[in-house]
Order: structure tokens, then C-alpha cells, then sequence
């Protein structure tokens, strides 16, 4: 009986032995560093020009909706504001009049009321982390204050995380 048992352990040992396989694992942990990181692009700008070129025009202003396209890109939740980058319009040289900022007003497209431009920011709109696009209108009215000639303004949008 000591034989067969012997035997079995044996032949259970070897059987084990010739199934066995050999494994080996390791683990490695990885970091993530992660900054917070804004962006801001105008991706399209159609409504920039403004022609003022009858009386009914200089009368009512004109009005460029979905004037421009803008797209933030932010890891935060995020808000934007626009101002003007100078006080005044470059245009013709004196002796023309300086066509102040506020002739150009800009909102959030379809808002129920325009933001005129000066120095200082104002808010336009917000919105939560991810990419988000929106379109701006823009609304010009110079009345007839300013003398013939092409006046230009730069206008700034500035993305800031919350």
C-alpha cells in the first residue's frame, strides 16, 4: 500500500511539474502632470466690413450678425470678455474727427442688446470646461459725425478659467 501511495504522490508531482507553467508580472505606475490650459481662436470672420454708403445707413447704423465665430478650448470652466484695443478708431488724419470705440457695439449672437466697445472689459459670455464655439453680431452706428474714409478698430477677446 506504501508502494502505490508513494506512486501516486510521484506521479501527481510529475504530472503537476510537466503542466505547470511559469508566469512572471511586473508593475510600473504611470503620472499625469496636468497644467490648466486655455485657448482662444476666431475660427471664421465674415461680418468684419461695414459699408456706410446711403442716408438710411448713417440713420439706423448697420447690424452683422453671426458677424464672427470664436472657439475656446479650456480643462476649467472658463468666461470671456471683449474690449476695445484703443480708445478710438485709426482713420483719416486730422483734420478729420476721432471716431471714439462706442460706435461699435458686439454681443453674444441673438442677444437682446448690444455692449458698446471702450478700454475697459466687458463680459461676454461662459461656458464649462471642453471646446465650445459661439457666434458674435456686430453693430456699427457712426451717425454723421465722422468724415468719409475707412476707420478701423482692433477687438479683443480674452479667455480667462474660472
Amino acid at each position: 500500500m506504501k508502494k502505490i501511495l508513494s506512486l501516486v504522490v510521484v506521479l501527481f508531482a510529475a504530472f503537476t511539474a510537466a503542466h505547470a507553467q511559469s508566469t512572471s508580472t511586473a508593475s510600473q505606475t504611470v503620472s499625469l502632470t496636468l497644467q490648466n490650459a486655455i485657448d482662444i481662436t476666431i475660427s471664421s470672420a465674415t461680418g468684419t466690413n461695414f459699408l456706410f454708403d446711403d442716408v438710411a445707413k448713417y440713420q439706423s447704423g448697420l447690424t452683422n450678425t453671426n458677424a464672427s465665430t470664436l472657439q475656446v478650448k479650456s480643462n476649467r470652466p472658463w468666461a470671456v470678455t471683449v474690449k476695445a484695443a484703443a480708445a478710438t478708431f485709426s482713420g483719416p488724419a486730422a483734420p478729420a474727427t476721432q471716431m471714439p470705440s462706442t460706435v461699435l457695439g458686439v454681443r453674444l449672437n441673438g442677444g437682446s442688446s448690444f455692449t458698446a466697445l471702450s478700454t475697459t472689459a466687458a463680459s461676454l459670455t461662459s461656458g464649462a470646461r471642453g471646446t465650445s464655439s459661439f457666434n458674435i453680431d456686430y453693430n456699427a452706428n457712426p451717425g454723421y459725425s465722422y468724415d468719409a474714409g475707412t476707420y478701423s478698430l482692433s477687438v479683443v477677446y480674452t479667455a480667462t478659467q474660472q
